[in-house]
Order: C-alpha cells, then sequence, then structure tokens
C-alpha cells in the first residue's frame, strides 16, 4: 500500500466529513483551472474540522482551505496535499440587531443580499464581489470605496496552538487587500457591524454597483477577478493598457479586452498559460514605467 492510501484509511477513521481522493481542482475555483488535490474534504461540522486538522498535522500533510476558490490559481499539477471545503459546513447566516454573523463558507454576495433586505447598510458596495467570507476577510476584500475592514467587528478562527479563539477587529491588521491573520490559522466564523438604512436606498445603490461591474468587467469568462495589486497612485489595469497589453494571449488564457486587470479563461486554459502572461505583464510593465506589479491572487501547488 502507498503513503497515499495508508494515509487516506488514518484520516478516513477518524472522519464523519466526505473525503474524495485525487480530485481535480478545476471544478473547485471561479478559473476552472487546476490539477487534483491528493485529498480533498468537506468537513461535517466545527468538531470534524478540528479533528481533520490534528490528524494531518500528526501526518505533516500540507493543508490549504478552500470556500469557493474565486481568488485562486492552482497548479496544472495539483496540490500534494489536502484541501479543506468549508464552502458547506461554515455557511450560516445570523442576524441579531444591527451584527451579522457568517460561517466563513458563506457567500459575501448572500450576505450582501441579506443586509439590504433586512435595512442593513455597510455592504452594499461589495455587491457583485465573488467568493466567500473566509477569503474576503483574509484578503480585506473591496470596491467602490469600501472593504472588509470598514464593517469587520471580529473573526473566529481555530487556532494550531490555541484552538478556537475570537480575534476582534482591533487585533488584526488590515491594509490594503492584506491583513496579518497567520497563514496556519483556519477562519470559521466573521461578524460585522452594520448601521440602519432604507432598503429601496439600499437596493439603488446595489443596482448601480453591479451595473458598473458589469460595464467594466469580463463577467462572462471564468477568470479570478482582477490579478494584479492597485499600484501606489494609480491603477494596474491603465498601466497593463498603456503598455499595449490588451489581448495578449497565450493558448487559451488572455489578457481581457474589457478590462486589462483580468486575465480570462477563453476556454481551456492552464495555469502555465496564466502565469507565463503574469510573468510577461511584469516584465513589461517595469520595462515601460519601471512599476512593479505585485499580485493580488493566490497560487497553490506551484
Amino acid at each position: 500500500m502507498n503513503p497515499k492510501n495508508s494515509h487516506y484509511q488514518k484520516i478516513k477513521a477518524n472522519l464523519r466529513g466526505r473525503l474524495l481522493l485525487n480530485e481535480p481542482l478545476a471544478g473547485h475555483t471561479s478559473y476552472k483551472i487546476g490539477g487534483p488535490a491528493d485529498y480533498y474534504f468537506y468537513p461535517a461540522d466545527l468538531t470534524d474540522l478540528q479533528t481533520l486538522l490534528a490528524v494531518i498535522q500528526d501526518l505533516e500533510i500540507p493543508r490549504f482551505v478552500i470556500g469557493k476558490g474565486s481568488n485562486l490559481l492552482v497548479s496544472d499539477a495539483g496540490f500534494r496535499g489536502m484541501v479543506i471545503d468549508i464552502s458547506t459546513a461554515f455557511n450560516q447566516m445570523v442576524i441579531e440587531d444591527l451584527m451579522i454573523s457568517a460561517g466563513a463558507g458563506t457567500l459575501l454576495e448572500d450576505i450582501t443580499q441579506m443586509a439590504i433586505q433586512q435595512g442593513l447598510s455597510g455592504m452594499e458596495r461589495l455587491s457583485g464581489i465573488p467568493g466567500g467570507i473566509g477569503g474576503a476577510v483574509t484578503l480585506n476584500a473591496g470596491a467602490f470605496d469600501t472593504e472588509i475592514k470598514d464593517i469587520l467587528h471580529s473573526i473566529t478562527i481555530i487556532d494550531p496552538e490555541n484552538g478556537v479563539r475570537i480575534l476582534m477587529r482591533n487585533e488584526i491588521e488590515m491594509g490594503y487587500r492584506d491583513t496579518d491573520i497567520a497563514p496556519d490559522a483556519v477562519i470559521i466564523e466573521a461578524k460585522f457591524s452594520m448601521e440602519p438604512g432604507e432598503t429601496a436606498d439600499l437596493t439603488e445603490i446595489r443596482k448601480e454597483i453591479l451595473a458598473r461591474r458589469a460595464a467594466r468587467q469580463p463577467l462572462l469568462f471564468p477568470s479570478a477577478g482582477s490579478v494584479f495589486k492597485r499600484p501606489p497612485g494609480d491603477y494596474a489595469g491603465r498601466l497593463i493598457e498603456e503598455a499595449g497589453l490588451k489581448g495578449l494571449r497565450i493558448g487559451d488564457a488572455m489578457i481581457s479586452e474589457k478590462h486589462a486587470n483580468f486575465i480570462i479563461n477563453c476556454g481551456a486554459a492552464r495555469a502555465e498559460d496564466v502565469c507565463r502572461i503574469i510573468a510577461e505583464v511584469q516584465k513589461t510593465v517595469l520595462k515601460n514605467f519601471n512599476v512593479e506589479l505585485k499580485t493580488e491572487i493566490h497560487f497553490l501547488g506551484f
């Protein structure tokens, strides 16, 4: 029996959730790109997740937590480790007065819509941002002058050393598309402080935001959203367009004609194709404008 199958038996014996072997990751990311993960697990609940984390730590199996896979590029070779999918066990939403609690696997869009329906203001300008709460908090997602940090109250995490604990907003450093949340911490819930609002007014703001997104972004093609962070005092999309790279295509990966900071999957793009475009963009923008573009998306399996 090879080590993978031996590990499979040890992992499976202690868990109640669904464990898959050699699961293709292309079906779990918005890019529709990526090879297989050795193990893919849907925990049944918090206890199940804690058990898994302890077991794979003992077996020294690398892990990666995924929600909706909306800001992720997975290697064509896949991931030699355990991918933990929190999208089903951690997707609850609760409103108490002006506070919204949401599991880390909950879609940000679902929470935004619920907040608007309940007359709670603070999330409406985040309308249309894909992905789950865990990723949105980790990256301090934002758009149209609103960021997660503006409304975040606290998060609940599993800390490998201290177990389940709560971090208040003032304990977390949150910058532009970045936070200091430890990479080995697993976010399981977030709470948001909202303000009273009128559903009709919030709905109009949401409609306006969604219309602006549809006009500017290539929403009909698989992508991971904006590929590069905004450089100080400028925009990555503007620099890429000025460099003459709009429409650059390698394989089935292409810089969108609609928004130059999106690299889209035109059909059967490979991670290698996307990476080659990223490298070409960084090289050309650095040469033409002396600006070093940094990626916003996450990479797995490289």
